[in-house]
């Protein structure tokens, strides 16, 4: 079941006969990514606080920039790195209400844990645990859209997903600085027990609460099970052949391994220069330019919210504009040039001398990788095979947690190296954002070629599992 050459990047993995033919998603549909986009919101709070508080951390726990980027860094990735397949694989062959409610239920705990660490290594535990619950998210969504959705509606979905997280980032930022100012405020009207407690702490175990109001919404969502019950426009072989187990994965790898290798180093280490910059660059606005909690958390908040509206027109008018041009490559060629641009407008940010001047810096960075990006989710779904797509899909979303943890990593150890300097944790931000574009571009200069092949044999392994007795 081969595709065209001249198909286009937006045509369905699994497709129909005639757009036309294609029924509306359901209500149902909706209101499942409503609460999908919701998590991805709930899920980013950890960080903020962590990057708002950091210095308030670092000075109770007695801990270096280096021992902040292991918590953020880290404990996420070798946590991840070995929970993010299994949790996809049980995505992939139980229902996947238990599992995402699971996940959810565990990060929420661990939000709570966090709160009440006592020294580095529980928080580094509790920031493991976050971790292991945020994994198992992505791959779910990304698996269930295709399943949801048809056609159109299905980039459609893709899209409100991506620019909801990212929109709604900018809203998450400046809420935890408004989380913090509030405890400040009214700490007088908590009780008793906890007045005495840092405002870190506080906004850890307040951020925990939300876990008691999602984790039965997820039970209660119409979340199908897995492949068993979609693929429809596979054909039935496909769901029946599905429907007795999930198929191996590392076949088809095998087979496609250039082009995946490629695709999911290149996007994980433009991720890894983005973690660096979205965890330290509060942190420079606070201790080196002296700005407070609240001034820092709405100037990054804003930049985030316009460099998403920026990059998702860029993406739209680039679309439009480049499809004739690269046809299936699109994605590649839309990375590609975000990783090039973005290490260009990483190096401007060295030169900031305000805080205005360093949102204004890292709104321009996050505007190239965002418009970039917005073609990632439906370029996984279309280089995967259905029955194995929350598996795969978990590979890349992994792939992206692990570099992306590492990079604030990487920002503390050199920042600790350059302590001498007045304006080290801002130089060693840089220098790892400036890095990781220019090694992503290199990766992602192979996948440009191998793209169509690799969507082709994804449809020819659909059609060869239906085939199979």
């Amino acid at each position: 079941m081969a595709l065209p050459a001249d198909s286009p990047l937006g045509s369905d993995p699994t497709p129909t006969p005639t757009a036309a033919a294609e029924p509306g998603a359901p209500p149902s549909s909706w209101w499942t990514l409503a609460l999908l986009v919701a998590l991805a919101l709930y899920t980013l709070v950890d960080r903020q606080i962590i990057s708002l508080q950091v210095d308030a951390l670092r000075q109770e726990l007695t801990l270096s920039d280096f021992q902040i980027g292991l918590v953020q860094g880290v404990s996420v990735a070798l946590f991840t790195a070995v929970a993010g397949y299994p949790i996809a694989w049980l995505a992939d062959r139980f229902d996947r209400r238990i599992v995402l409610a699971c996940s959810i239920a565990l990060w929420s705990i661990s939000m709570a844990l966090a709160g009440s660490a006592r020294s580095f290594e529980e928080l580094f535990i509790a920031s493991a645990l976050i971790g292991i619950g945020e994994i198992g998210l992505l791959p779910i969504a990304y698996a269930l859209i295709p399943e949801l959705f048809r056609g159109r509606q299905r980039h459609l979905a893709n899209s409100t997903l991506i620019l909801g997280g990212r929109l709604g980032m900018g809203l998450v930022i400046a809420f935890s600085g408004w989380l913090i100012h509030g405890i400040d405020l009214w700490r007088e009207a908590l009780p008793e027990l906890l007045q005495g407690l840092p405002t870190w702490r506080l906004a850890f175990l307040a951020t925990a609460l939300p876990g008691l109001i999602f984790v039965p919404l997820i039970l209660w969502a119409p979340i199908s099970r897995p492949v068993r019950d979609a693929v429809p426009a596979a054909g039935p072989a496909v769901a029946q052949r599905a429907s007795r187990r999930a198929p191996p994965v590392l076949p088809f790898l095998r087979r496609q391994w250039p082009a995946f290798v490629s695709f999911y180093l290149g996007v994980g280490c433009m991720v890894f220069g983005i973690g660096g910059v979205l965890a330290f660059a509060p942190a420079v606005a606070m201790r080196q330019m002296g700005a407070s909690t609240l001034v820092t958390g709405n100037g990054m908040g804003a930049a985030t919210f316009a460099a998403t509206l920026a990059g998702f027109f860029i993406a739209q008018v680039g679309y439009r504009r480049l499809e004739p041009w690269f046809g299936l490559r699109l994605p590649a060629a839309m990375l590609l040039g975000a990783a090039g641009l973005g290490a260009t407008v990483a190096v401007g940010m060295l030169f900031s001398q305000n805080t205005t001047q360093l949102f204004i810096g890292v709104g321009l960075y996050l505007t190239a990788v965002m418009a970039g990006t917005l073609l990632y989710p439906t370029a996984l779904q279309d280089i995967t095979p259905a029955p194995m797509r929350a598996r795969l899909v978990s590979i890349g979303v992994t792939t992206n947690i692990v570099l992306g943890s590492l990079g604030p990593v990487a920002v503390g150890a050199l920042s600790d190296q350059w302590k001498g300097q007045a304006d080290a944790l801002l130089t060693a931000m840089v220098a790892v954002a400036v890095a990781a574009m220019l090694l992503s571009a290199a990766l992602l200069v192979p996948v440009l070629r191998r793209f169509p092949a690799t969507v082709t044999a994804a449809r020819d392994e659909e059609a060869r599992l239906g085939a199979a007795p």
